[in-house]
């Protein structure tokens, strides 16, 4: 199948003021699956001013959240329905494995749009009432309000478009925002399709706009006096220009940047769990992602006992064709992405690690931009270990098994994006993960006793319902230090997408 659109600004597909476009490749054929056009600061400027007299002039802002909510979940009830044709266009465009797109990039993600229609509509706090008193003028009080916050720029990255496309879509539609959506120039269709969606579901025009372009569309976006938020995945390094020129027009900024992430085994772990570590995380979209737990910190003693499970898993590991059922490992998004994968395998080399397997591509394949899973020991020191690589290579550092130091590596980094503690206790994992900082930090007792029966309902106490499907319906994601600003999922994710006003009277 291909895949061409044109831009989606105030209600209509347009090309007006593109110039040229902007052909699609799927990763791992290296063949064009579609093309858009390539929109210009122009284009930006008009899609800008159709989300402004969205905003300014309604009626998105000013319906119930009932109704908002109402559009949002015909938004949900559409995808679903195209479920199909959705997880054809994501392996197409990004290389994602199928359970990889059936759990977090595609169907796994259409549930966001139903839980902040949900919170929306039943539990958001839009007004939080003080109590009355009495003055020499009568009664008086106060009210703290909830507001959207205006026009908003979203941007987002290549590794997983789908889901972070609607993890910012949804909660600011949901707190009565209208948007301008710029999507990576390589992953840009699924943005299109959501705007195709939208406008079916009943979005007003000019509520939601999706264009394309690169960097000085992306300046446009971030600088323009009419845009009241960036949100923002990608980089550190880009999140610091976003904050630069939003600075001169003092906007909110929510950063969702980059990470270096730490499974921390502590001491207590046994040589049986060492074995079963593996690639670890790194598997997962080829290790194109934030928040993977691209380091490992292993007690010393357990070197050798990780070093056999490794190569006992090495055989077991598939690369291949991201739609077949059998693979494990799908390309990387673009060769450029290879490079720069190859550059850092190079670069731990030079510094002296210890190169265990991979650090190469894969032999017999003509297409595609595929890499080894690469795994190095080294210290904490070396770039490998401190930099995201954004590519399937896996850090182990070992360390004496003591907490302290256990705490002192992980948080040994400018990210705190996430990580994770393993120990035979759940009270010391917990202790340690307490100590680390980072936003998404998780913990795991290991050892030998068979798991419980979690009992009726699956755990789930009676009157709950069912577990909820998918990714970022509770919680918080973001990070600490410079992992980023401002927090997404949940109710935390809309109140960045508000302004608090206080309401005096009397």
């Amino acid at each position: 199948m291909t895949w061409n659109y044109e831009l989606f600004i105030d209600g209509a597909w347009t090309s007006e003021g593109a110039e040229g476009s902007i052909d699609v490749i799927d990763p791992a054929t290296e063949e064009v699956i579609g093309s858009v056009p390539e929109a210009t600061t122009k284009t930006a400027v008009r899609a800008i001013e159709a989300a402004r007299r969205a905003f300014d002039e309604g009626p998105w802002p000013y319906m119930k959240p009932s109704d908002r909510a109402a559009r949002l979940t015909a938004m949900a009830e559409i995808l679903e329905a195209r479920a199909g044709d959705l997880r054809e266009l994501i392996i197409a465009e990004t290389g994602s494995t199928g359970f990889l797109t059936d759990a977090v990039q595609g169907a796994g993600s259409i549930g966001m749009l139903r839980s902040n229609a949900a919170i929306t509509e039943h539990s958001f706090p839009w007004v939080e009432n003080g109590p009355p008193t009495g003055a020499p003028t009568g009664m008086s009080g106060n009210a703290l309000v909830r507001e959207p916050i205006g026009v908003v720029a979203a941007i987002t990255p290549f590794n997983f478009p789908f889901m972070l496309n609607v993890v910012k879509v949804a909660p600011a539609l949901a707190a009565g925002c209208t948007v301008v959506l710029k999507p990576h120039p390589w992953t840009p269709l699924d943005a299109m399709l959501i705007a195709e969606v939208a406008a079916e579901a009943g979005i007003p025009p000019g509520v939601l706009n999706v264009i394309t372009g690169h960097g000085e569309v992306g300046d446009e976006l971030t600088s323009n006096p009419m845009v009241d938020m960036v949100t923002f995945t990608g980089s550190t390094a880009t999140g610091r220009r976003i904050m630069a020129s939003a600075a001169a027009t003092v906007k909110r900024v929510q950063l969702e940047l980059g990470g270096k992430s730490a499974t921390v085994v502590l001491g207590d772990v046994g040589e049986d769990y060492a074995r079963s570590i593996g690639f670890g995380q790194v598997l997962m979209h080829c290790g194109q992602g934030c928040v993977l737990h691209t380091r490992v910190l292993l007690p010393e003693r357990l070197l050798d006992a990780y070093k056999e499970g490794l190569d006992a898993m090495r055989p077991l590991i598939t690369i291949g064709d991201p739609r077949s059922e059998s693979t494990v490992l799908g390309p990387l998004i673009r060769e450029q992405q290879r490079e720069r994968v190859e550059g850092y395998v190079a670069s731990g080399l030079e510094q002296g690690a210890e190169l265990l397997c991979g650090g190469k591509r894969p032999e017999g394949f003509d297409k595609g931009f595929y890499y080894e899973p690469t795994v190095f020991v080294s210290s904490n020191e070396l770039r490998i270990a401190q930099e995201e690589i954004f590519g399937p290579v896996l850090t182990v550092v070992p360390y004496s098994g003591d907490d302290e130091d256990a705490v002192r590596l992980a948080n040994d980094t400018i990210y705190g994006l996430g990580g994770g503690v393993v120990s035979t206790s759940d009270s010391r994992a917990f202790n340690v993960a307490r100590r680390i900082r980072a936003g998404l930090v998780t913990t795991q007792r290991v050892g030998t006793d068979p798991l419980p029966d979690v009992g009726p309902g699956d755990g789930q106490g009676p009157g709950w319902g069912a577990h909820p499907k998918g990714i970022g319906q509770s919680g918080a994601f973001g990070g600490y230090k410079q992992s980023g600003l401002g927090r997404e999922w949940g109710h935390h994710g809309i109140e960045d997408f508000t302004e608090v006003k206080n309401l005096v009277w009397g």
